[in-house]
């Protein structure tokens, strides 16, 4: 078995989130199914992620797939190495910590930026059906955006973001212990109070150039209400990452009023 984002289920060794540059200042949890296509394999779960501010410019993230449905067929299977006849079942994924920091905010003719460090534990299950790597990683970026107004009369603001980093996942081989990628990303969100659409293209690209260098484009569209969002985002990816992907979800926003 190779533990490659190639050929592990999609959320082994997923293409991480690509951030805006701005801080997520608010208390707030986001539950969201999804569903993954690929050539002889379907995956549905559930995603969930909290995100608690600590401080006005630290925030702490965390995200998890607690359940994941699979299903392959045996080509998929032989092909991914993996160790049981059925070829399908059920999952509990990873959970990953990471740590947001402000670096530059709010300045007026300087780009906000943001650093961005990430821990991916090995607490993913069905190692044997190639699902989740049950191996250690670590992922960190710096972010920069700006908002921009279209014009004077309406309320839409423009986004443009970049995003660079280093992913670092264990591969099990004797002779490298470990797979060093480089990370990167870039988006645009156009945006009001009510809206907000956003289009990203993004990846990471690992050192053995093979099945490893996974890259995704993402299209979400977010609707705004007083103390909620909804989102439906679509996804798809090359051959490093040959699955298509839709996630709808509700994000709420629990923070005290002491903490406004």
């Amino acid at each position: 078995m190779t533990l490659e984002p190639g050929k592990m289920g999609p959320n082994a060794l997923p293409v991480p989130e690509l951030k805006n540059g701005s801080l997520d200042t608010t208390l707030s949890l986001l539950l969201a199914p999804e569903v993954h296509f690929a050539p002889n394999d379907f995956t549905s779960d559930l995603y969930f992620q909290l995100n608690v501010p600590l401080k006005k410019i630290v925030t702490l993230q965390v995200w998890w797939v607690p359940l994941e449905f699979y299903k392959t067929d045996t080509v998929v299977r032989d092909f991914r190495a993996a160790r049981t006849r059925e070829a399908q079942g059920i999952a509990t994924g990873d959970v990953y910590f990471g740590t947001v920091i402000s670096v530059v905010r709010n300045k007026q003719n300087v780009p906000d930026i943001t650093l961005s460090i990430n821990l991916k534990t090995a607490s993913g299950t069905r190692l044997n059906d190639a699902r989740y790597t049950d191996t250690p990683g670590y992922f960190f970026d710096v972010t920069t955006g700006k908002d921009f107004k279209l014009n004077a009369v309406t309320d839409w603001k423009i986004r443009p973001y970049a995003m660079g980093g280093f992913y670092v996942y264990q591969t099990n081989r004797t002779d490298y212990f470990q797979n060093d990628a480089i990370l990167w990303g870039v988006g645009t969100e156009l945006k009001n109070e009510s809206w907000c659409f956003k289009a990203q293209y993004t990846g990471y690209s690992g050192y053995f150039k093979n099945l490893d260098q996974p890259a995704v484009l993402r299209l979400e569209v977010n609707r705004f209400f007083k103390k909620s969002t909804a989102l439906l985002r679509f996804q798809t990816g090359n051959e490093s990452y040959p699955f298509t992907s839709i996630r709808a979800g509700m994000s709420w926003d629990l923070t005290p009023k002491s903490w406004r």
